[in-house]
């Protein structure tokens, strides 16, 4: 079935353009971070969303990078690529420049503190936010449980939204059955499950539903699950198992 390209890039807007790690659980190099999550549109794969974190001299600097493409009878029905930047203090966001190409339609949004404001400008001008303001920390649900409202880093938008534990699960990553924690996170247009792994909390899994029944999946790349994930794992095939 064809996507709705409207409802699709609606959804990307929040799925995507929101995510910017402060925290995670995955080290390589000297301080350096990386999380790689598997992109579906059900069950298809359509990209990646990779993100680099880096410390600096008071913070945390945030690059990601996402690219999906879905195909139909090998004609590429919907192209879409993200960049991001953030700089972090603490659990509040002190810069952010993005850009993104959603079909073509390219748009830019960026931030900056000001005094005690967080000024993000975009396509409907400038607006003054709070003193310390937080992107949709998926990363880190210590930090997401504390808000009630998030920034989207590609629409601009400082959305109102609530957050409320679902319990425990099995996810399914790559050819494991890995027992997780998920979460409800919704608003206005906002329906997404996340999916935390039950022994450390490490972020593995996202789930958006869009229009028309089909549901846009982050799936955290197999190879990087941790021996605390593994620990939790069983092969394919375990009962209650989901992709």
């Amino acid at each position: 079935m064809r996507p709705s390209i409207a409802s699709f890039a609606a959804a990307l807007s929040l799925a995507v353009g929101s995510l910017a790690p402060l925290h995670a659980n995955t080290a390589t190099g000297e301080g350096v971070r990386k999380l790689n999550f598997d992109v579906f549109l059900d069950d298809r794969a359509i990209g990646y969303h990779r993100f680099e974190l880096a410390p600096t001299g008071d913070g945390t600097r945030i690059v990601t990078e996402a690219e999906f493409a879905v195909k139909v009878l090998r004609i590429t029905a919907f192209a879409y690529e993200h960049r991001n930047t953030e700089l972090w203090r603490g659990d509040c966001l002190q810069s952010m420049d993005a850009r993104t190409d959603s079909n073509g339609k390219k748009s830019a949004v960026s931030g900056r503190t000001r005094g005690s404001a967080f000024v993000v400008a975009s396509g409907q001008g400038e607006r003054q936010l709070g003193d310390c303001v937080a992107s949709f920390a998926y990363w880190d649900k210590d930090v997401l449980l504390q808000q009630q409202r998030l920034l989207n880093s590609q629409t601009g938008e400082y959305v109102p939204v609530r957050i409320a534990p679902l319990g425990s699960d099995r996810l399914r990553i790559g050819q494991r059955d890995v027992a997780v924690k998920r979460y409800a996170l919704k608003g206005q247009g906002i329906d997404i499950t996340l999916a935390y792994t039950a022994d450390g909390g490490d972020w593995v899994g996202l789930d958006s539903k869009l229009e028309g029944g089909q549901t846009l999946r982050y799936r955290r790349n197999a190879a990087e699950l941790g021996s605390a994930a593994a620990g939790q794992t069983a092969r394919v095939g375990a009962a209650g198992g989901s992709r």
